[in-house]
C-alpha cells in the first residue's frame, strides 16, 4: 500500500510540475542562444556541445581595440546554501587574456540575471588589441525545491549507468535521485554556452586559433589530462638557466593533491616545488591552484614531474574548472632566446638497483643484502606511511653489525601524493666497504594493495630500494 502512495504522489508531482514548466517556458524562455544575430551582430565565437564535453574554447586576436559583444546562456543553484557556495555556477563563460593567461571578464552574480533556469549574461565589452580565449564549462548539475538544492557531478563516462539507477523511491519523487538530475540534465544542457559577437568591423579582420595558445620557447609540457596519472621529462642544462615555471593543481588545507616538481637527477633534491603557501587560487572551485615564477637553476641534469589524483581533473572536472583548463599540468619556458641551446631533452638517468623490498603488504618484515666493493654513495629510495614525527611503513639499513645506517625519518620525507601520510624518501648517501642488509616493515593497515585511504602515486614501489649512487 505504502508502494502505491509513493507512485501515486511521485505521478501527481510529476504531473504539476510538468504543467508549471509548460506554462512558464511558454511565458518567459527565449530561444537558445539568439543573442545579437537578430541585430545583424556578425558571430566570431560559438562554444556550444556541453553534452559531451564539460570545456568547450576558441581562440580569437583583435588586431586593434574593439567592442564586442557577448551573450552567455548558464546556469546556477539558487540559495546561498554550503553547496551554491562550493558551485555558485555549474554552467558559466569567462574570457582569457591569452598573453598573461589572467581572466579579463567572467559570468557572476553581478552581470547576470536569472532567466527561470537559466542565468544569462548579455554585455558590451571594450577589449584592446590582443589575443584572447573564450572559455565555457558544464561540470555538474543542480536543482533545488523550496529551500532545498541538490547537486551532483556530471561524469560524460558514466552517464549511461547513472540513468539506469532506480533504488532511491522517495528521492525520485521529489526528481533529486542521480537519475532524475541527469535527466533533467539533459534537457537543459543543449541551451548553455556562450556567443561572442562584433558590433562593429569587419569580421575578417579577426584571426582564430585554438586555445590554449602557446607562448615562446616552451621546453616541457607536462599536459596532466587524467585522473592518476603521472608524467615526467628529464633534461640536461649545458649551463645557468632562467626558467619560467607555470603550474597547475589541486590543493586543500595544508596539501596538493594533483602538483609538480624539479628534481636534480643525480643529487635526488628537489629544486622547485609546487606547494599551497606559494600557490595562488587559480579560478572556478576553490581547490584550484596556480604557481608561476621564474627560478634560476645551474648547469646540471633534471627532472621534472606532475602527478593526479583520483578525481577532479581534465578528463572530469567535479567541480569547476581553474581558469585556464587547458594547461593544467606543469609547463616550463626558457624566457631568453640566447640560452634556449643550453637546454636538451634527454632519458631518466638509469640507476642500477643493489637492493630492492616493493609492493610491501600489511604486517609484513621484509629485507635484502647487499654489499659494496669499495666506500660509495648509493640512493635510497623509499615511500612508507607515516603521520606527525612518527613512521608506521618505513625502511632501514643496517651494517654487518646490525647497526643502523641509515633511517627512514618522517622529518624527511616528502608527500608521495594520495593521502598525506603517504611519504617518500629519496636520499643519496655515502657507506664504506662492507656488507648491509636493507629492512622494510609495516603494521597492520595501508600498505600495498590494501591502501584505506588515497594510494600513493608510486604505488609498485611501496617499499625501499637502494641504487648505486652516480
Amino acid at each position: 500500500m505504502l508502494s502505491y502512495l509513493i507512485s501515486e504522489a511521485a505521478l501527481l508531482i510529476r504531473v504539476v510540475q510538468a504543467v508549471a514548466l509548460f506554462a512558464l517556458m511558454t511565458a518567459f524562455a527565449p530561444a537558445a542562444l539568439h543573442g545579437a544575430e537578430s541585430r545583424s551582430e556578425p558571430r566570431i565565437v560559438a562554444l556550444h556541445g556541453l553534452e559531451a564535453a564539460e570545456v568547450r574554447s576558441q581562440g580569437f586576436t583583435l588586431p586593434r581595440p574593439l567592442k564586442v559583444h557577448v551573450y552567455a546562456k548558464g546556469a546556477g543553484l539558487r540559495f546561498p546554501t554550503r553547496i551554491a557556495r562550493e558551485h555558485p555556477f555549474f554552467a558559466h563563460g569567462w574570457i582569457l587574456n591569452a598573453t598573461t593567461r589572467e581572466v579579463v571578464w567572467q559570468m557572476d552574480g553581478m552581470n547576470t540575471k536569472r532567466n527561470w533556469e537559466y542565468r544569462v549574461s548579455d554585455q558590451y565589452l571594450d577589449l584592446p588589441a590582443g589575443s584572447y580565449e573564450a572559455y565555457f564549462s558544464n561540470h555538474g548539475f543542480g536543482q533545488g525545491l523550496l529551500f532545498a538544492q541538490w547537486f551532483r557531478n556530471i561524469d560524460r563516462r558514466s552517464l549511461a549507468a547513472v540513468q539506469e539507477d532506480r533504488h532511491h523511491r522517495f528521492l525520485q519523487a521529489i526528481g533529486a535521485d542521480d537519475a532524475s538530475l541527469v535527466r533533467h540534465w539533459r534537457e537543459q544542457v543543449g541551451n548553455y554556452g556562450m556567443e561572442v559577437y562584433l558590433p562593429a568591423g569587419d569580421p575578417k579582420e579577426i584571426s582564430l586559433f585554438e586555445a590554449p595558445l602557446r607562448w615562446r620557447n616552451i621546453v616541457v609540457s607536462l599536459a596532466a589530462t587524467t585522473d592518476d596519472g603521472r608524467w615526467t621529462q628529464a633534461f640536461h642544462l649545458a649551463r645557468p638557466v632562467s626558467l619560467h615555471v607555470y603550474a597547475q593543481g589541486e590543493g586543500s588545507g595544508r596539501l596538493m593533491h594533483d602538483y609538480g616538481w624539479i628534481t636534480d637527477a643525480r643529487t635526488r633534491a628537489r629544486v622547485w616545488e609546487m606547494s599551497m603557501d606559494k600557490s595562488k587560487f587559480a579560478g572556478g572551485a576553490m581547490k584550484n591552484r596556480r604557481q608561476v615564477e621564474t627560478i634560476q637553476l645551474p648547469a646540471g641534469d633534471y627532472e621534472a614531474t606532475f602527478i593526479t589524483d583520483d578525481s577532479h581533473s581534465p578528463v572530469d572536472w567535479n567541480a569547476a574548472p581553474p581558469a585556464d583548463p587547458g594547461t593544467y599540468g606543469l609547463t616550463l619556458a626558457i624566457p631568453a632566446d640566447k640560452e634556449l641551446f643550453a637546454f636538451t631533452a634527454t632519458k631518466p638517468l638509469a640507476w642500477t638497483p643493489l637492493a630492492e623490498v616493493v609492493r610491501v603488504g600489511n604486517d609484513q618484515d621484509r629485507s635484502a643484502a647487499f654489499s659494496l666493493a669499495s666506500a660509495q654513495s648509493v640512493r635510497v629510495y623509499a615511500i612508507g606511511e607515516g603521520s606527525g614525527d612518527e613512521m608506521a611503513d618505513f625502511a632501514w639499513i643496517e651494517d654487518a653489525s646490525g647497526k643502523r645506517v641509515w633511517v627512514m625519518e618522517r622529518g624527511r620525507t616528502q608527500h608521495a601524493g594520495g593521502a598525506g601520510k603517504n611519504r617518500v624518501s629519496d636520499e643519496l648517501l655515502s657507506l664504506p666497504k662492507g656488507a648491509y642488509t636493507l629492512r622494510y616493515r609495516t603494521d597492520d593497515s595501508h600498505a600495498y594493495g590494501r591502501w584505506n585511504s588515497g594510494a600513493p602515486w608510486d604505488q609498485e614501489h611501496y617499499g625501499a630500494t637502494v641504487y648505486a649512487g652516480k
